[in-house]
């Protein structure tokens, strides 16, 4: 058994007994890493007391290939990120792109996804409340497209023809993208004028709108995309947590 260290993020984790935890965490080297950690939950220190969901750190493991749990040694952390525990919209705001990555990533390293990710979960803790949404948004699509998904918005995902300037698309889901008003007979996704599709662009090269309109429609719209598209039809639990928060704020 070889002694693996590599820089990760802890991303969920459940009790295996009373002293032992199972672990889930993002690395920059081996993707996602599964880990049994033996006694941790009583032992605090290194070994146990920087155990928070979020935390970003060196993880040492004992590893062997072709292993899906590896043995827990050690998590020294650099980022704790404390404040996304301390409001639970920015809680499940992180927990969107974490589970997002524990849904489709793999054991291969991508160095540049593990970036990615890491820039979101420092977003959510440190965003303006009123901007967290458009915020989560653009860090959502980033993590989609590094993925190697990521819709056609640009196009007729149908036909290829552009969007004239005032022209109404309709987003189909199992297509990939947007269809212009000649195909959008048979579709039943959302429809997409010119505001929202500039706004869609924007989000995904990265840049959030100064305003944001109708965010929890975009919500929706990421969240189908991704049910489709990365989680096998079922749409991600935490998705749900965070439009149940949202609503209950909005009553």
């Amino acid at each position: 058994m070889a002694l693996l260290s590599t820089t990760a993020i802890l991303l969920r984790s459940y009790p295996f007994s009373e002293t032992s935890q199972i672990l889930r965490f993002y690395s920059d080297s081996h993707g996602v890493l599964a880990a049994m950690a033996k006694g941790v939950r009583r032992s605090g220190g290194k070994r146990g007391g920087a155990l928070r969901t979020f935390s970003e750190g060196i993880l040492s493991v004992g590893f062997r290939d072709n292993r899906d749990l590896q043995t827990f040694r050690e998590f020294s952390t650099t980022r704790t990120r404390p404040g996304l525990g301390t409001d639970p919209v920015r809680l499940a705001a992180a927990s969107v792109l974490g589970e997002l990555i524990l849904q489709h990533a793999e054991g291969e390293g991508n160095p540049l996804l593990f970036a990615s990710l890491g820039r979101g979960m420092d977003r959510m803790e440190s965003a303006h409340r009123n901007r967290l949404l458009s915020d989560l948004l653009v860090h959502l699509w980033s993590l989609i497209q590094g993925l190697g998904f990521g819709p056609v918005v640009h196009e007729c995902v149908q036909c290829g023809s552009g969007f004239s300037e005032g022209e109404m698309g309709r987003f189909d889901f199992s297509a990939g993208g947007l269809r212009c008003h000649s195909c959008q007979e048979s579709t039943q996704g959302p429809r997409m004028g010119p505001v929202a599709r500039a706004q869609l662009h924007s989000l995904l090269d990265g840049r959030p709108p100064e305003e944001l309109t109708k965010p929890l429609t975009h919500l929706r719209v990421a969240s189908d995309f991704v049910t489709y598209h990365i989680s096998g039809g079922t749409p991600l639990r935490s998705m749900a947590v965070l439009g149940d928060l949202i609503a209950r704020e909005n009553a």
